[in-house]
């Protein structure tokens, strides 16, 4: 993707805005956003293990930086940035990796979400570049589970440019709870005006492939050991994908665990992104006291670069111990 090819997209560009309007670019910021990319570097680009017989790439989409006030709406800022300070953190800005799984299983090449594309912030939409840099074909991609309807997650379907679908010989996976609330007809007058821009662009890339898309419930076997399983709260219909193989289990788990330290440490702190804030505290604890107690891989949309680690019980909540 060139800079000019860019260039000709930035003129359609709406300004970024993130879940519940907390950060909304002006018009100069957004043309700062849409400054040129840097390519994925090899070395950069991929991260790969085995489970089982199943082999496991972790791709990068690039990151996002966003204002620290992002991680937590529930507690006071001198709270905030005293844990941030004392775990190491930016008390300002927060770092947030673009994580994506591909799991090659049999015949089977499952992505798990699609990335941001181009449209949504300067140092995402890097997902073509890293299968370049890893000797990837996108069109040997079989599957696109999507875990949920926002930017970063659904926005790389279709090419920004010539709104050609990215992944062309994939069949793709999606909540039936998550779908009916992204595609909803009467999206704009049902909802608040800080997820219009989302929804638009939610609609114009799922629209895209809406005959594809197989709307799923809990449990569903994407194929054999990989399992779409209900982890809602961060969005109405928000999926996991557990994955089984050899007698191990990795659970990619979308945004239901976004921060190394204030997801799994103080995982009732409501970030803002959080769009049904008490429900994805439930599910926080929940999913870190099965991670905890069963030992699971995770892989973490949001966490540090590749986002691999496990969760392990401390002090009444949990702590993040990175792998690889």
């Amino acid at each position: 993707m060139s800079v000019s090819r860019r260039s000709i997209l930035a003129g359609g560009l709406s300004a970024p805005v993130v879940a519940r309007g907390l950060v909304t670019a002006g018009a100069g910021a957004g043309a700062g956003l849409l400054a040129a990319r840097t390519p994925a570097r090899a070395a950069e680009a991929a991260h790969q293990f085995s489970l089982g017989d199943s082999e496991i790439t972790i791709l990068t989409d690039g990151g996002l930086v966003l204002p620290a006030s992002t991680l937590a709406s529930n507690v006071s800022d001198e709270e905030r940035n005293a844990f941030l300070t004392s775990h190491g953190h930016d008390a300002e800005t927060r770092a947030s990796a673009l994580n994506i799984a591909l799991v090659r299983k049999g015949d089977a090449l499952v992505l798990i979400d699609t990335g941001a594309g181009l449209n949504f912030f300067q140092d995402a939409g890097l997902l073509a570049d890293s299968f370049d840099a890893a000797g990837l074909d996108r069109d040997s991609v079989t599957h696109v589970v999507l875990t949920h309807g926002h930017p970063d997650h659904v926005w790389g379907v279709i090419d920004d440019f010539d709104e050609s679908e990215r992944f062309p010989n994939a069949s793709y996976l999606m909540g039936a709870a998550e779908w009916d609330f992204w595609m909803n007809p009467d999206f704009l007058a049902d909802n608040p005006e800080e997820l219009h821009s989302f929804a638009l662009g939610a609609q114009r890339n799922l629209g895209a492939v809406a005959e594809k898309v197989e709307r799923v419930g809990a449990d569903h076997a994407v194929v054999s050991g990989i399992t779409m399983i209900e982890t809602p709260g961060h969005t109405p219909g928000h999926m996991s994908v557990l994955i089984e193989n050899g007698g191990q289990q990795l659970l990619v788990t979308g945004d239901a665990l976004t921060h190394p330290s204030v997801s799994f440490e103080k995982p009732d702190w409501q970030p803002t992104t959080d769009q049904n804030p008490e429900l994805a505290a439930k599910t926080r604890r929940t999913l870190l006291d099965r991670a905890a107690s069963d030992g699971l891989l995770l892989v973490g949309y949001h966490l540090p670069w590749p986002g691999v680690g496990r969760a392990e019980a401390k002090d009444g909540a949990w702590r993040y111990v990175a792998e690889g």
